[in-house]
């Protein structure tokens, strides 16, 4: 889903800077200056003659180059001739060519060169533009909108990869307005898609793909410095105020992959999945990435492996990540979440390590969801000194609080649910031996242990002797809350004293 979503977000911003409709004129030159503003911006130097003539501006032979500093690699994306034709109300129209290659072009002086060329195929491509030349918005739209893989240049690689890409259709409004940073929004609806892949190697294997994906709804959120940032210290962009943020909510998707050798399958994988939402942001404030998937099922085969098809199901899958890209002496937010709910497998996976059914096969879920702040001095996207913050003598990086949300587990009829929050001295580094002292709660409440216990006994994972020492490990930390329902609370207090269940154990 990801590939369509950028690639469909890439298509429309590139061409789609857009503004604010009043009452004012905008001319082909002027998208022209825009699109280039744009494109210096993330750093392109931008290739394009224009000709204008009357109420018409035509760009030809236009490309993008991408340097990389210390001659690492260029990068050459070839555009489309562009055409704009003011109209007399003061908006512009766009047109492309109905059908066009883009020619991506790499080269790296250490491995060698490379290409990729992209045949795009739109049907009744719609564009208009207006605003003024300082704010302009696009509403762009097609009824059909087709990418196909035709041709890969790989440097030392035999290779043969095919691919084709087919939805039904877009629209889009985008909105870029120019100063001191060039600042872009936009919001596209697309249709569903068709995706098809084959990939050969020298090696005799061959792996093919189809994908079926849902409606799209996106947003895409840009603001990068004018004239472009040094890509080696990309903190000072984020400083001066640049960032990329983007929402997704997609209707479901499925795919199959099949991977053989010499003709012989090696294995067969399918998935599907309900509707997925997702978030992500790159800021002065960090980086920050949030999706949630909803009815995921998926199918594996492999034949010298499994005599059986392994297949499961998962009600949601949920996962997230944030945490500071830039240093400051100020807390700044970390975060991590990983939900898997209602897992469920195969009773033919059950039954390689539970052929009599003595378990249960009650779903299971897993969920972690835990915050804090730290104190960083990494500068991450400074890459001229990332080596030699991370070889400081002391850690760049100190935790100064932590909440336990949530951690919990639960399978074949037993559960944990851990909660809590911490704070961290780290200028006491003598009360707990060198590591840095922790203050605050934690609580755990566990049901159906004694029941598992007895289910493992009888299932041969542990002996009575096992048990019994289990048994009198969990009466010596935790209390009674109900039928095999236990509870512990553990306190670490201001002076040191770590109290378990109102016992004081240190």
């Amino acid at each position: 889903m990801l590939r369509r979503n950028l690639f469909g977000t890439t298509v429309l911003s590139a061409t789609a800077m857009l503004a604010q409709s009043v009452a004012a004129d905008v001319t082909g030159a002027d998208v022209w200056a825009t699109y280039t503003a744009y494109y210096e911006s993330t750093g392109a130097q931008v290739i394009g003659t224009p000709t204008t003539s009357g109420d018409e501006t035509v760009i030809s032979d236009s490309a993008l180059l991408y340097r990389f500093p210390f001659d690492v690699a260029t990068l050459r994306v070839g555009l489309p001739d562009m055409r704009f034709v003011d109209q007399s109300d003061g908006t512009v129209l766009i047109s492309y060519p109905e059908a066009f290659d883009v020619r991506i072009e790499f080269d790296v002086p250490s491995e060698g060169s490379g290409a990729l060329t992209l045949g795009i195929a739109q049907d009744n491509f719609q564009g208009t533009v207006s605003g003024d030349p300082a704010d302009m918005t696009f509403v762009q739209s097609a009824d059909a909108l087709t990418v196909e893989v035709k041709d890969i240049e790989v440097p030392e690689e035999d290779i043969n990869f095919s691919m084709l890409a087919s939805g039904a259709g877009y629209s889009s409004t985008s909105r870029v307005v120019t100063g001191d940073l060039i600042t872009t929004t936009t919001e596209m609806t697309t249709g569903a898609a068709d995706v098809a892949y084959v990939l050969n190697d020298a090696d005799g294997s061959v792996i093919s793909n189809t994908g079926r994906f849902g409606a799209n709804d996106t947003t895409f959120e840009t603001a990068f410095p004018a004239g472009g940032s040094d890509i080696m210290n990309l903190s000072a962009a984020l400083a001066a105020g640049a960032y990329l943020r983007g929402t997704a909510d997609a209707e479901g998707s499925s795919s199959e992959t099949i991977t053989t050798i010499d003709g012989d399958i090696l294995s067969e994988q399918s998935q599907s999945s309900g509707r997925t939402t997702s978030r992500f942001s790159i800021d002065a404030a960090g980086f920050d990435l949030f999706a949630e998937g909803e009815g995921v099922e998926f199918n594996m085969l492999i034949p010298d492996v499994f005599p059986f098809p392994i297949s499961g199901s998962m009600g949601k899958a949920v996962g997230g990540y944030k945490f500071p890209l830039m240093p400051s002496e100020e807390p700044q937010d970390v975060a991590m979440r990983l939900d898997f709910s209602d897992l469920e497998i195969s009773e033919d996976l059950w039954g390689l390590f539970d052929p009599n059914g003595d378990l249960p096969r009650d779903p299971a879920s897993i969920n972690i969801d835990v915050a804090g702040t730290v104190i960083s001095e990494i500068d991450a996207l400074n890459f001229e000194t990332i080596e030699a913050q991370m070889n400081q003598s002391e850690p760049p990086i100190s935790l100064e609080s932590l909440t336990i949300n949530e951690i919990s587990v639960s399978a074949i009829r037993a559960s944990a649910l851990a909660t809590g929050a911490f704070v961290v001295d780290n200028t006491d580094m003598t009360t707990f031996d060198g590591f840095p002292r922790p203050e605050g709660s934690a609580i755990l409440n566990v049901e159906g242990a004694n029941a598992l216990i007895d289910r493992l006994v009888g299932f041969g994972v542990i002996g009575p002797d096992e048990a019994g020492m289990a048994r009198l490990g969990m009466g010596f930390i935790a209390k009674a809350t109900g039928d095999d329902a236990f509870e512990t609370r553990l306190d670490v207090n201001g002076e040191g004293h770590v109290i378990v269940n109102g016992q004081r154990m240190r």
